[in-house]
């Protein structure tokens, strides 16, 4: 299981109807709540965290959503399918028996590290157009042979 949220659990948080975009984490759903199953379940799986599956027996899974089919209202041949935090084999789960959900997991990509490598990128790139001896700064490692 992953560890409870940090402090401001609503900094990341979007509310029910919200656009999949703005689900963050502690963002949580559960069945009978505005919104559908269906959004909640692309936006767990656009999310690029573990989400924790409340199941309709009371059992919890957290882990990465890693697949999911959408069929028809109330098909049967709908599922998620997730890859356990604990390392258990991936477990496909139907879901007709899907209660909620829970954005439980740091967003890997969260947070300014895109930005700071731009920014790292960008000063190494104008050290050597003023003549400076820098690191490398392809985007890709020279091959060495």
């Amino acid at each position: 299981m992953l560890s409870d949220l940090p402090g401001d659990e609503a900094s990341g948080a979007a509310a029910p109807g919200d656009s999949p975009g703005e689900y963050g984490q502690g963002f949580s759903w559960v069945e009978g709540e505005p919104g559908s199953l269906e959004e909640v379940i692309e936006a767990a799986f656009d999310y690029r965290g573990d989400v924790t599956v409340l199941l309709k027996d009371g059992q919890e899974l957290a882990g990465y959503l890693a697949n999911r089919s959408i069929g028809d209202e109330g098909s049967s041949g709908s599922w998620i399918e997730v890859f356990p935090a604990s390392g258990d084999p991936r477990r496909r789960i139907p879901n007709a028996q899907i209660g909620g959900f829970r954005f439980s997991g740091k967003d890997v990509a969260s947070g300014k590290s895109w930005e700071t490598w731009l920014k790292k990128y960008t000063e190494r790139k104008e050290a050597l157009a003023r003549g400076e001896e820098v690191e490398n700064i392809d985007l890709f490692p020279e091959e060495h042979g």
